[in-house]
């Protein structure tokens, strides 16, 4: 493909306000990444809700996760500097609100920060972290423009949440059955999202739609399955009804914009699809622990990413 021609607006660099370098992190989608945090942290630490302010790992796990999260979707757009020139010129970096240099920089520091904080809880989370930066870095360098790129996307999730769960583990005691099979409906879920999404700011095609729309249900399902066998009696019932209007939900929505696949359309349900995720890991929270303030505590971080998401796009 030849490289776009590149204006005189976009090899001008203006004074880049906090704003622009929100909207280059895409900052609302952060929260969803906490709630991953979160869910996995809460499903595998027997801690009331009132302890876990005195448990710095879990403060340093969301700081890390933020840094590794924002910092792949800065070097997202480094990546993709050329391709936004032509899709999405109003971004940040094609615009010329911010050089391409100064944000690789800026996302590097990012990468840097959240391996930092994941080394301070142990070597099980450093783990996870490295491979974090592993598949972000993969993901933006080799497979974002091949059918591989759902697949990397997921496998970032996955790990997100296995970080959440990755507080006083080892190198190999980090891999536990539980959380792993939450992370795998999460991951799952988000290769749906991002089938669904993956010509989101062009043509989309109803069978590519579909496709995305029956995984992202798979995912569901799995962690329907995983309540059903292992969830705290008293919750079960109250998670399936849950996942089962989550679903639903989806379901409706992605049928409105299969019938008419406009790119403003498609962008705005894949924002909520993304939201979602608060709501799916919550109810997993409450499914797994029984524990009704750990899934408020969770679900509350829907407030902020709603708020924010009026002003900076998710997607």
């Amino acid at each position: 493909m030849n490289t776009p021609n590149i204006t005189p607006a976009q090899t001008t660099v203006s004074k880049a306000t906090p704003l622009t370098w929100l909207q280059l992190m895409r900052i609302p989608t952060v929260f969803t990444a906490l709630s991953n945090i979160l869910c996995g942290y809460l499903i595998t630490h027997k801690l009331t809700t009132a302890e876990l302010p005195q448990h710095p790992d879990l403060w340093l796990l969301l700081i890390s996760s933020a840094g590794l999260y924002l910092g792949g979707m800065v070097l997202n757009d480094v990546f993709d500097a050329a391709l936004d020139a032509i899709e999405r010129p109003e971004r940040p970096l094609p615009s010329g609100r911010i050089s391409r240099r100064a944000a690789a920089v800026f996302g590097s520091l990012l990468l840097i920060i959240g391996v930092g904080c994941a080394a301070a809880v142990g070597m099980g989370s450093l783990l996870i972290a490295g491979l974090i930066v592993a598949a972000v870095l993969l993901y933006n360098g080799l497979l974002k423009s091949t059918i591989a790129a759902p697949l990397g996307m997921g496998t970032c999730r996955f790990l997100n949440l296995m970080l959440g769960a990755s507080a006083g583990t080892t190198l190999t005691s980090v891999w536990q059955t539980t959380p792993m099979t939450v992370a795998a409906g999460l991951g799952i879920y988000i290769v749906g999202v991002t089938v669904f999404a993956r010509n989101e700011a062009g043509k989309s095609s109803s069978s590519g739609l579909l496709m995305g729309l029956g995984i992202m249900i798979c995912g569901i399902g799995l962690d329907a399955w995983l309540v059903t066998g292992s969830g705290v009696e008293k919750a079960i019932s109250g998670s399936q009804m849950a996942l089962l209007i989550l679903g639903l939900n989806i379901l409706m929505r992605a049928a409105i914009v299969v019938g008419n696949p406009q790119p403003a359309r498609i962008q705005r349900t894949v924002g909520l699809m993304l939201l979602c995720i608060i709501f799916l890991d919550t109810f997993m929270v409450f499914g797994l622990t029984g524990d009704v303030k750990h899934a408020v505590l969770v679900v509350m971080l829907i407030a902020p990413a709603s708020l924010v998401r009026r002003f900076i796009p998710m997607s």
